[in-house]
């Protein structure tokens, strides 16, 4: 609910300067169809039919298979991973509304601390930065400089990487982080430290490594992965700071602040620092890395923000062309355009470029295959095609992958070449994969029957009986058609908020009844707003779901006759030891059902 009159103002304000149509198309190709547009769903899985509706004229979204719904707010939620404070000021900043402070005190004393805590670890992990490069320039740094060098980084690459290394020894950083004021306690907090269980010291992190600062994409430090320069019994090739306050390993890139600014329009995504770092240095300033774990969907998103299109340039090797599969599905899943570059010999980026020469590495990018014809390649390899045995199966393979395209003319272009490949007909192989895409979709709405059913049965307590779902759609119907001015006028008067029977329902009919008693305009997106994000499907689903009622005004009078006979029930039921009372609300019942 309202946290105050003054904080709603500023919502509305933000909803009024964001025109959610503009804000979705910025995440998913939306399709106008009569007065809404449609699209699949950037909010789940949608792979086949358009589920996800949008209303320009009430501002609101819903998707009818998630269940997702709401304003714009609610779709940043969801789409960006924030909370609702977090997704207004992404929104007022985007509209340029300046963000006033609605807190209450505590509010502001424990932001306060936790924006002071970040601070300070920024500035730790940059103190930290700086100790481990001024390190690598010196006597103890040696052999890691040789090493870097060996690896071809110049000076400048080395400096603009603020590339370092951490001394072998137990507590170098610590001793020296105690000069600056810093505590083990906050050492280890940041990841730059290790408690040891047994006597309550602390050592360092990291020791005798080559150290890689990773930066988040408003260039402050945030954490740190170190690699060892020869082989080490038990010890990590590569060793990264655990995540932090302000560290979160599957929201970030390596390299991502400087990638950010490249004019390629496509990104180059890397497995390791190495590669990256090569790769910057001759002139591919599009580069990118996870950081020590698999890609992830956050990371795709990130990449989103400033281009559709990449290409993985992962290692040869088994392990690599597994986390390329892993992260090409994700990236066309985040409609990111995606490419796949093939390095021969087994080299990674690193030793491609540097043996080969960024010519040699630019033609390799400049015939990196779709991902799609990368994974038809790759099942094709399997196969004999001369054998018709092996080419059905083949078949059968490739359809399943067709079948999950969503772009109709991108499958086209496939199934063409897959027909001239196989010497089997055009429409034999799109039948296939035409039969595939049905049973999928027949797939998906089976689920969404079932779901719609079992949440139907937790909203009403389990009843099936087809009055409880007359009832439950006459409460849809009748809150859906209270936000009409002229329908509110007729049925206010005798039908109250406390009469529906559903709690959100009831909520909802609550909401409705204020705003409109106010005597200003009802704007359905403050009605949302009102609701927690949990709810906001649901009300959005109410009040986007017109149902083509021709009669408005017959439809209320139905409904609400079906809501008040219920309540009279209701009423009959608790007046049962009154006969005056229980013969009154009779009486009124058979009237009202004439």
């Amino acid at each position: 609910m309202k946290q105050s009159v003054d904080f709603q103002d500023f919502v509305d304000e933000v909803l009024a300067k964001t025109d959610i149509v503009d804000l979705i198309s910025r995440y998913v190709t939306l399709k106008r169809v009569g007065n809404r547009f449609q699209a699949l769903c950037p909010l789940h899985n949608d792979k086949k039919t358009p589920s996800f509706s949008v209303s320009p004229d009430k501002q609101l979204f819903h998707c009818f298979g998630c269940g997702a719904g709401g304003t714009a707010i609610h779709f940043i939620m969801q789409k960006e991973n924030l909370d609702f404070m977090e997704a207004v000021k992404y929104l007022a900043e985007k509209s340029g509304i300046p963000i006033p402070d609605y807190r209450s005190s505590s509010e502001r004393a424990k932001a306060a601390e936790i924006h002071n805590k970040k601070k300070r670890m920024y500035e730790m992990n940059a103190e930290a930065a700086r100790f481990f490069y001024s390190n690598l320039t010196s006597p103890s740094g040696k052999d890691a400089l040789d090493y870097l060098k060996r690896r071809g980084l110049s000076n400048a690459t080395i400096k603009a990487f603020g590339l370092g290394y951490s001394p072998d020894s137990w507590s170098a950083l610590i001793d020296f982080m105690k000069t600056k004021g810093y505590t083990e306690a906050e050492l280890c907090e940041a990841g730059l430290a290790v408690k040891r269980d047994q006597n309550d010291t602390y050592f360092d992190k990291f020791r005798d490594r080559v150290m890689f600062p990773i930066l988040d994409l408003r260039g402050n430090v945030i954490a740190f992965g170190g690699r060892i320069m020869k082989d080490k019994d038990n010890a990590a090739k590569y060793l990264n700071s655990p995540e932090t306050l302000v560290f979160k390993k599957k929201e970030n890139l390596f390299a991502m602040n400087l990638a950010k600014n490249s004019k390629a329009g496509q990104f180059l995504v890397m497995e390791g620092y190495m590669d990256v770092i090569s790769l910057h240095q001759s002139g591919f300033d599009n580069a990118v890395a996870s950081l020590g774990t698999a890609f992830t969907p956050q990371q795709a998103e990130i990449l989103k923000r400033y281009a559709d299109k990449a290409v993985l340039c992962y290692d040869a090797d088994e392990a690599g062309q597994k986390a390329a599969d892993r992260a090409g599905e994700i990236l066309r899943e985040a409609n990111i355009k995606t490419r796949v570059m093939t390095i021969t010999d087994g080299k990674d980026p690193d030793e491609y470029i540097n043996t080969k020469g960024k010519e040699m590495f630019g033609l390799l990018i400049d015939n990196a295959e779709s991902f799609i014809e990368y994974k038809i390649g790759k099942i094709e390899k399997q196969y004999n095609l001369e054998d018709t045995v092996e080419k059905l199966e083949f078949i059968e393979q490739i359809a399943k992958i067709l079948a999950n395209i969503k772009n109709g003319v991108e499958r086209e272009i496939y199934i063409k070449n897959i027909a001239r490949k196989t010497d089997i007909s055009h429409e034999s192989i799109t039948a296939q994969v035409e039969n595939l895409i049905r049973k999928s979709r027949r797939g998906a709405e089976i689920k969404a029957e079932r779901d719609e059913k079992r949440a139907f049965e937790e909203r009403t307590g389990g009843r099936k009986d087809l009055d409880s779902m007359r009832l439950y759609n006459a409460e849809k119907l009748m809150l859906n058609l209270l936000c009409e001015k002229e329908i509110f006028k007729g049925v206010s008067e005798k039908l109250q908020p406390e009469e529906f029977t559903e709690g959100l329902h009831r909520r909802l009919a609550e909401v409705i009844y204020a705003k409109q008693q106010s005597g200003e305009k009802l704007q359905p997106m403050s009605v949302i707003s009102e609701f927690a994000e949990a709810d906001a499907g649901r009300v959005s689903e109410i009040i986007l779901d017109d149902k083509n009622v021709a009669d408005k005004k017959m439809a209320a009078n139905q409904a609400y006759k079906i809501i008040k006979a219920q309540s009279l029930k209701a009423e009959a039921m608790s007046g049962e030891d009154d006969a005056e009372k229980l013969q009154a609300i009779m009486d009124k019942l058979k009237k009202d059902k004439t």
